[in-house]
């Protein structure tokens, strides 16, 4: 252990060189640390981020991809095709499933009841050459009635906040089959329907009726005539929500509008979304399994980039440290040929030789990395500050820059009413040094030392007592 003490005794006898070591060491710990800090509090804010955009997948058309087609195709509309039951059946078996909603929108003529007229008065034409469904003979119709199908009328955004309430009969489960309807109390009361009455819905493409019975009757507090253009079937009153088998004959190629998957954990989003294209048939040149995911990135890009940055800061630290230490070292094994030679004469062994320069790295390297553990999360917290006021300035900058969008495409009806969560930059973050970061750090440093060490100490092994004893005379 003798080499042990002649190391102790080294570096107290040069305290300038240690004072450069120790700030070296000091200065290398310090970036690693908030280089892992900030790869931490990246990790806490993708959870925060997902928290506060909700659990939830929905699988619908992927509208970036259909307005490029369309470009591409000088405006001619490719063929959407239907996204059926049968493509995602497998999907809500899933794990990570806690609750699963279908979507279908549709459209409906009158056949025995009448639908409710709009107080709006048509007088600027507003709905001239408006058409939304055609028939078998070729002529346009406007519909009477907007249908919503689902499996479950409850998880719907307009019923969660109360904008519409059942005042009369049940909710629309995922029990329920066949051509249930919820009725508006408008509707119900213009035409004398309670629960338990059946009435009739056109399809307008066909012209076949379906006979549909009074499932329940909801409340829309929506006032007639609020909508842009006063047509019938835009009327609040006019909306039927129905089961997803009622619904589907009344769609467009019997297709489902989307379908929303809520996770039992937001974390699992990701995984979820490769399972789910695993199991499922969709077509992916059309639909798309969206987690909010424009809202998810506008939040998590500044923070992104300052987390590439901060490795790339570890990395260049590592090596450029590494390196500047081999030197140090090197040059200190120079300085001291005749120490060694003389160590050497006295018969002490080459291994233990090495092993008085490694301690004395090792033990300046532990005062450094004792001092970085103390101020690097200050550090860190600042220098994360700085970097991450940066990003976010510039994002906010490309946004004032990016052109509103040209075309915005609306659904009359149908979808879920409810807004999605908005993506707001994460501006702020905390940094914290914890036990993990200090044993990786801890391990990364080491690993430096011994190797930027170990290489310079090479020298020593091909050297004899009397060589170096000579080249010192």
């Amino acid at each position: 252990m003798d080499f042990i003490r002649r190391a102790c005794i080294s570096i107290w006898a040069k305290k300038g060189k240690s004072f450069l070591m120790l700030i070296l060491l000091f200065v290398l710990c310090s970036l690693v640390f908030a280089g892992f800090a900030i790869q931490s509090a990246t990790r806490a804010s993708e959870d925060i981020a997902r928290k506060k955009l909700g659990g939830d997948v929905t699988l619908t058309l992927d509208m970036d991809k259909l307005m490029k087609k369309m470009e591409k195709s000088n405006g001619n509309f490719e063929e959407i095709p239907p996204l059926t039951l049968k493509n995602i059946e497998k999907v809500k078996n899933l794990k990570a499933v806690a609750d699963y909603q279908y979507i279908v929108d549709a459209f409906a003529g009158k056949v025995d009841k009448s639908p409710v007229k709009s107080d709006k008065k048509e007088d600027d034409n507003q709905a001239g050459g408006m058409t939304v469904a055609g028939s078998s003979d070729g002529k346009a119709k406007m519909p009477d009635f907007a249908m919503m199908g689902t499996n479950k009328t409850n998880s719907l955004a307009t019923f969660k906040n109360s904008k519409e309430k059942i005042i009369s009969g049940k909710p629309i489960t995922n029990k329920d089959k066949g051509n249930l309807a919820l009725i508006e109390k408008r509707f119900a009361d213009q035409n004398k329907l309670k629960v338990g009455d059946t009435f009739q819905l056109k399809d307008l493409e066909t012209n076949k009726s379906q006979k549909f019975t009074v499932h329940g009757i909801y409340e829309n507090k929506e006032v007639s005539g609020s909508q842009q253009f006063p047509v019938d079937f835009m009327e609040p009153a006019n909306k039927i929500y129905t089961t997803v088998d009622g619904a589907m004959p009344f769609s467009h190629n019997g297709s489902l509008a989307s379908a929303k998957y809520s996770m039992t954990d937001p974390k699992l989003i990701d995984s979820f979304k490769k399972a789910a294209a695993d199991v499922s048939s969709v077509d992916k040149d059309f639909y798309k399994w969206d987690a909010n995911d424009a809202a998810y990135k506008t939040m998590m890009q500044p923070i992104q980039n300052v987390a590439s940055f901060a490795n790339i800061i570890v990395i260049i630290t590592a090596l450029a440290g590494g390196l500047i230490l081999a030197l140090l070292v090197l040059l200190s094994i120079r300085e001291r040929r005749f120490e060694m030679g003389v160590l050497l004469s006295l018969g002490e062994n080459k291994a233990k030789l090495i092993g008085q320069f490694l301690v004395e790295v090792i033990l300046i390297g532990m005062i450094a990395f004792s001092a970085a553990c103390l101020t690097s999360e200050a550090i860190g917290q600042t220098v994360t500050d700085q970097m991450l006021n940066k990003e976010v300035q510039q994002a906010k900058d490309d946004e004032a820059k990016a052109p509103s969008g040209g075309m915005q495409m609306a659904t009359v009806i149908g979808g879920e009413q409810g807004e999605k969560p908005k993506g707001e930059v994460i501006d702020k973050v905390d940094v914290h040094i914890s036990q993990q970061d200090m044993v990786e750090v801890g391990g990364i440093g080491l690993l430096v030392v011994i190797i930027a060490t170990l290489l310079p100490c090479l020298f020593i092994i091909r050297l004899q007592p009397k060589m170096i004893l000579s080249k010192n005379d």
